[in-house]
């Protein structure tokens, strides 16, 4: 493995649980961000996600959070997905073929999954499974991921093109 390949795996995790100096207390700015990219995020899905290739394919979209640490922030994102996705087939008028939903939450093997899972919104309208690992590499099946939220020092969306 060369120097740069192993730079980019270099494990840096947030504190976990949900004390004084956790990820999920602190991470405001983070918050913040998000909610100003959530309408961009949205946007680019109304007008880039092809419904009909997504629904001849499966009835399953499945989402995956890279390096999604703990706290609230995380599900904001995948619900701001989810209902982009939502809006998008409402707005074709496509209400009954709505797929399942699917979110991988994905992250190096110490982040605290039991806090994360613990903290899940009861009313979620999505399966969820943790992924523990560095997303530099091979995480699963990227063919069946439409959509992957990345998050390092700034806020990257990653949305697979339907062209």
């Amino acid at each position: 493995m060369s120097n740069e390949s192993a730079g980019l795996q270099e494990s840096h995790p947030m504190n976990g649980g949900d004390g004084t100096f956790s990820y999920s207390k602190n991470s405001y700015l983070q918050k913040e961000g998000s909610r100003f990219a959530a309408a961009m995020v949205s946007a680019a899905i109304a007008e880039k996600l092809d419904i009909e290739k997504l629904s001849s394919a499966s009835n399953v979209f499945r989402m995956a959070d890279l390096g999604c640490s703990v706290g609230p922030n995380t599900f904001f994102y995948m619900q701001n997905i989810l209902e982009a996705v939502q809006h998008k087939y409402h707005s074709l008028g496509i209400k009954t073929q709505i797929p399942e939903f699917q979110v991988f939450f994905n992250d190096h093997a110490g982040n605290d999954f039991n806090t994360l899972f613990a903290s899940l919104p009861p009313e979620k309208q999505y399966s969820a499974a943790g992924v523990p690992g560095s997303f530099y590499g091979r995480r699963g099946a990227e063919q069946e991921l439409p959509c992957m939220e990345q998050r390092e020092n700034s806020l990257h969306k990653r949305c697979r093109s339907s062209s």
